[in-house]
């Protein structure tokens, strides 16, 4: 045999030995792996999804019933009485000497 036959053969074994071994990947991973990914991330979507809802629920209910959101917001636009934002305020008694 010649070398540059020799050449040929080898260069034409080692793309055949190259193509079937990327094919045996793309296979693997179209097939499996992919698969699997694609389903974590849909659960992971989904229990996100399941969460934001619940706290979004949440802060509704809170907002509708009077929760402390809107005792916070009421007593900073000044809704109730100063007597009870008063009381919040440490009287001058009560702080310490300068």
């Amino acid at each position: 045999m010649q070398a540059q036959t020799l050449f040929w053969w080898m260069l034409g074994a080692a793309l055949l030995s190259s193509a079937i071994t990327l094919t045996v990947v793309f296979l693997v991973v179209h097939f499996y792996s992919a698969p699997r990914l694609e389903q974590k991330v849909e659960d992971r979507l989904q229990q996100g999804a399941a969460d934001l809802e619940e706290r979004l629920r949440q802060r509704v209910l809170n907002l509708v019933t009077g929760g402390k959101a809107v005792k916070d917001l009421a007593r900073g636009i000044g809704l109730f009485g100063a007597r009870q934002n008063n009381r919040d305020l440490a009287d001058d008694d009560d702080l310490p000497p300068r």
